[in-house]
């Protein structure tokens, strides 16, 4: 069995940066402040992390409660602005998918920065929540920091089989977080560039098990690089 840990955003859809505008609208609505500017980088971050940040920078500091405020706001709000941006899947997201659906070798998950309200709201948008085990996944408010969604993923998939190994399973993202998260647990990471913000030679420098342009349009062709050994 191969168990595929999904990143969201940048990897199997991007959103036309609906989740930024449901968040600043989050943070004008709770601190009055009109069109705030984040000062760290978002991609493959998690929400915990950019709300925690966004907070501190507004107030010098940042409570649980106050964190958790914000991003219950957020996500009740990310449904209206995915409605309003001209978001779409990445190229032959939805075939590969549905082809994964139906290998009984192969289960899918989701590692992602999303809390786990907005992860569904953006798959459910992209009718695409079905293909994915949520009970197994690993979501943003776990923590702050990547490296322990994929130690929470990994403690799931060892409790369900004490004889699984590690290199069965395969985070797949765009980021050097992806990278970083999988090399946390000794997992591999296979890297889709398509949505990608980072340059190929930027995310080689993390040496990632793979590197692809895109989800190739023939799926059983991924499920070729997915069981290789090399």
């Amino acid at each position: 069995m191969k168990y595929l840990l999904w990143d969201i955003d940048g990897t199997l859809l991007l959103t036309n940066y609906a989740g930024v505008a449901a968040l600043k609208h989050s943070i004008k609505t709770i601190y009055g402040i009109d069109n705030f500017q984040f000062t760290h980088g978002l991609a493959g971050r998690t929400d915990t992390f950019i709300a925690k940040e966004a907070i501190k920078e507004i107030k010098g500091q940042a409570s649980p409660q106050e964190i958790t405020a914000l991003l219950s706001l957020y996500t009740s709000t990310l449904p209206k602005f995915l409605g309003k941006k001209a978001g779409h899947l990445l190229p032959h997201v939805q075939s590969t998918l549905e082809n994964l659906d139906k290998r009984a070798e192969v289960n899918s998950l989701l590692l992602t920065g999303n809390c786990e309200k907005a992860a569904q709201a953006k798959l459910d948008f992209f009718s695409i929540t079905q293909y994915f085990d949520f009970e197994l996944s690993a979501f943003g408010e776990i923590s702050d920091l990547r490296e322990d969604l994929a130690k929470a993923a990994w403690q799931k998939l060892h409790q369900l089989n004490n004889q699984l190994h590690i290199e069965d399973v395969i985070v797949i993202g765009d980021t050097p977080h992806d990278i970083t998260c999988a090399a946390a647990i000794g997992a591999r990471s296979l890297i889709v560039t398509t949505g990608s913000s980072y340059t190929k030679q930027e995310l080689a420098a993390y040496n990632p098990w793979k590197i692809i342009s895109e989800l190739p349009q023939d799926s059983e062709e991924f499920l070729s690089i997915i069981f290789s050994e090399a």
